[in-house]
């Protein structure tokens, strides 16, 4: 691969063009934007990685208010050519960025500081980026939330993406709060989960609260691959819905939310995505709230490196034209 860095000043672009190849992009200072043909602007910072697909129509550069840098990797360059086109036009740029600016904002309008923080903190888990996590622990302490609400959101998150995500989130959350600390800064511990009052045996529990969650009655008969491998039915209702979602240090809203953006950020999982979107409507969550939890999902998962995005824009697409229901799947 051959590579190079390139630095545009304010309000500087460069023309549309292609290359034969593809290209990938890495931003690494100032503020810029990337725009294919036909699609609107995306808002650039620095870690933001661009994949460029073979014979993509495109233009990147500065914004008006800020100085650019990127490093332009070119792939399969044996054959790569670039081919220059027309120039952009200062009242298509200025539209773009005007466009790329609205998206970028978007995915904070229909959320609270609160529910955004959750947002991140399961897309970054998911994927896990820890320096996104990061910064997402950090802003989720200055939205209010408590120590023991960070710690429940990636304890819930170890049944979605594992236990190695979810052990690393909480090594994460332990050197970000030592950093705090020595800052002076203290954050509040916050309540921890009330002791269980639930009676009777932990799967009729647990398949209980996941038909309440889908607004669905039961017959209580496994079903589709619970019925192909019963222990895969039994550890999810036992634990999952039984263990997990009757602590209330989370409501079941808050649950939901986390899942659904950890969901997005797993990626290949679109059926238990869709289900979720289903449970966030039946638990009241309004459809532009959703459609804002999957911009941001989108968001933090075009931040990702190569390969590790993906699910979180297919659904986004997907639901642009409004959110529904699905057939349950855990």
């Amino acid at each position: 691969m051959c590579r190079h860095s390139t630095t545009f000043a304010p309000t500087c672009i460069n023309s549309w063009h292609y290359h034969t190849g593809g290209q990938i992009l890495v931003a690494t200072a100032g503020v810029g934007y990337y725009q294919e043909k036909g699609r609107p602007a995306r808002r650039l910072h620095p870690g933001d990685i661009v994949e460029v697909d073979p014979n993509v129509e495109h233009w990147h550069g500065a914004a008006p208010d800020s100085w650019f840098s990127h490093v332009a990797v070119s792939c399969n360059p044996e054959s790569n050519r670039t081919v220059w086109l027309s120039p952009v036009g200062q009242g298509a740029y200025r539209e773009a960025v005007t466009d790329g600016e609205a998206y970028y904002q978007a995915a904070r309008e229909a959320l609270s500081p609160r529910q955004h923080a959750i947002v991140e903190l399961g897309v970054y888990t998911a994927h896990g980026d820890l320096n996104g996590l990061r910064t997402a622990i950090a802003g989720a302490f200055e939205s209010g939330m408590t120590q023991n609400e960070v710690k429940e959101v990636f304890i819930h998150a170890y049944a979605y993406c594992g236990f190695p995500r979810s052990l690393r989130a909480l090594q994460t959350m332990m050197d970000v709060m030592d950093e705090r600390q020595a800052a002076g800064i203290s954050d509040p511990v916050g309540r921890e989960a009330s002791p269980a009052k639930a009676r009777g045996d932990k799967y009729t529990r647990g398949q209980k609260h996941a038909f309440e969650l889908m607004g669905m009655p039961s017959d209580g008969r496994p079903a589709g691959y619970a019925e192909f491998a019963l222990t895969i039915d039994r550890f999810p209702k036992e634990h999952l819905f039984a263990d997990i979602f009757e602590r209330d240090v989370l409501s079941y809203r808050d649950r939901e939310l986390a899942t659904l953006s950890i969901l997005a950020g797993v990626g290949g999982v679109e059926p238990m995505a869709r289900a979720h979107m289903g449970i966030c409507l039946h638990l009241d969550h309004a459809s532009p709230t959703l459609r804002t939890a999957l911009t941001s999902s989108r968001i933090a998962s075009e931040r990702m490196p190569p390969n590790r995005s993906g699910l979180s824009s297919k659904i986004y697409r997907a639901n642009r034209g409004g959110l529904y229901p699905s057939p349950p799947h855990t």
